[in-house]
């Protein structure tokens, strides 16, 4: 049981901690593209 735990609890530290924002723009092949549903609208910056 402790090692279910502890494997539930490292999961979600690799994933809500390392994993990155989830809801962002992201920069594509020259376009920037919607990654999840982000509060800021597109970036007005050119995308390289």
């Amino acid at each position: 049981m402790l090692l279910i735990l502890l494997g539930i609890g490292i999961w979600i530290v690799i994933r809500f901690v390392l994993g990155g924002p989830e809801d962002t723009w992201i920069c594509d092949h020259g376009n920037w593209v919607k990654h999840g549903n982000p509060q800021a609208s597109m970036p007005t910056t050119e995308c390289k």
